[in-house]
């Protein structure tokens, strides 16, 4: 049992804020929140003071590539088609070559246990990998070790990407198969592992590996990771190929059937966002990213006025650097409000709900609130530093504008203590630092 103890804010939602209270937590999920008797004899209880700390649902990433943790800081200068030729493709092909070698099994592990300590020190407990592939079969191993949440799929693709770097279709399915018999039956008694399907995009799969993808989702009853109407050239291309927006064309083949998590969704029209809702679909904006490719604003407050379940997530560090969903959140809310020339349009509250409840609701994970049955996940902020600093007892607004992934002091994972004081428990970080500094002095060169 684990007794957080003197909690100065216990943000349970978006909505629910309370003062000077405790929490218990018992296996893996919260069994008691109020006033707790510290001195009851009780057997295994680890006390936590959370004096002049905010005790947050765990951050939940829902949509990032780890394998892109060692491609941060490269080009700012390129919009997405562009940015997949010069920065992803080379990289790519560099991994290709890497087959060779006989470390590369260990590549994937490695930048997993990379993104994975990323995510912990900033808050984050749960996530959704869309992976490429590429050294797939360990890299859930890593999240295990550490002892993180995650959603694992491998990003499908059949069509426009080059030929030198794309896996032949009947390789692929058979991988893909290989991975899911693996993994998904790991994952039933397992709760920190999930399993999805994902498609890279419309334009860059053809209907009839949408179509493989919807019946394997179906055979095992998994979610659907795409990326949907990233950019005006993606619509247009579209548009101009099939008659149809990307939405309404997943629509029209009946890709919207299962559990869908639409990725991006910039340019989605008024008519596909009333589709998005009335197929239960799961928008995860990434704002960052989007800024970064120049590839537009998503129109969130509409999507949210009509219902639409919406998601936080930072996408791979090669089009965001970062993985730390406090300025996600900071970023995602201001920009929203400046594109509608409006500051009251988005609310901090609302930004919040969406790194926590949309997440959780996307992932389907019983998660992004703090209630009684609740799993576990927990993220502690230390508020001593100045610059988070409030006089207001709405603690939501100073976390939204103020906080950092820095002022994360201890991280809880299904009930684990996974850091603690800012140390992760779980692994031997500087080792694993060492051992992706070796690595990734090859790859440097690769790519030069």
């Amino acid at each position: 049992m684990i007794l957080l103890k003197n909690i100065f804010y216990l943000v349970r939602d978006s909505l629910r804020i309370e003062k000077n209270i405790d929490l218990l937590i018992d296996g893996n999920r919260i069994k008691q929140i109020g006033r707790i008797n510290s001195k009851n004899p009780q057997n295994n209880i680890e006390v936590l003071d959370c004096k002049n700390k905010a005790v947050i649902p765990g951050l939940i990433n829902a949509h990032t590539h780890l394998w892109q943790s060692m491609l941060k800081g490269r080009r700012d200068d390129l919009s997405l088609v562009p940015w997949c030729e010069q920065v992803i493709y080379p990289f790519i092909q560099v991994l290709r070559e890497q087959v060779k070698y006989t470390r590369a099994s260990e590549i994937g592990y490695l930048w997993s246990m990379l993104g994975a300590i990323e995510m912990i020190r900033a808050g984050i407990t749960s996530f959704v990998d869309m992976d490429s592939g590429y050294f797939a079969e360990r890299v859930p191993q890593a999240w295990l070790d550490i002892g993180i949440r995650g959603v694992f799929s491998v990003e499908m693709v059949d069509k426009w990407v080059p030929d030198n770097i794309r896996i032949d279709p009947k390789h692929e399915k058979e991988n893909i198969l290989k991975l899911i018999d693996a993994w998904h039956k790991y994952s039933r008694g397992e709760p920190l592992i999930k399993v999805a399907m994902s498609a890279s995009a419309p334009f860059t799969c053809s209907e009839e590996l949408l179509s493989w993808i919807l019946e394997q989702s179906n055979k095992y009853n998994l979610a659907i990771q795409i990326h949907v109407s990233e950019t005006k050239w993606e619509v247009e291309q579209c548009l101009r190929n099939i008659g149809k927006t990307p939405l309404k064309y997943l629509e029209s083949i009946g890709f919207l059937y299962r559990p869908i998590m639409a990725v991006h969704c910039v340019h989605l029209t008024d008519e596909e966002i009333k589709i998005a809702k009335k197929h239960s679909v799961s928008v995860i904006y990434n704002p960052k990213s989007n800024m970064k490719l120049g590839s537009g604003i998503a129109p969130i407050t509409k999507m949210l006025k009509e219902g639409v379940n919406v998601a936080l997530a930072s996408d791979g560090t090669a089009s965001n650097d970062l993985m730390d969903l406090f300025e996600e959140m900071r970023v995602g809310a201001m920009l929203q409000k400046v594109a509608h020339e409006d500051p009251a349009v988005f609310s901090a509250q609302e930004i919040f709900s969406i790194a926590t409840e949309g997440g959780a609701k996307a992932c389907q994970i019983d998660a992004g609130k703090i209630d009684e049955g609740k799993l576990a996940d927990i993220t502690i902020i230390n508020l001593s530093s100045p610059h988070i600093f409030t006089l207001s007892d709405d603690i939501i607004p100073a976390l939204v504008y103020c906080a950092k992934g820095d002022d994360v002091e201890t991280v809880i994972i299904n009930g684990n203590i996974i850091m603690q004081n800012k140390q992760i428990m779980t692994i031997d970080e500087q080792m694993i630092v060492k051992e992706i500094e070796k690595i990734s002095k090859k790859l440097k060169n690769d790519l030069k």
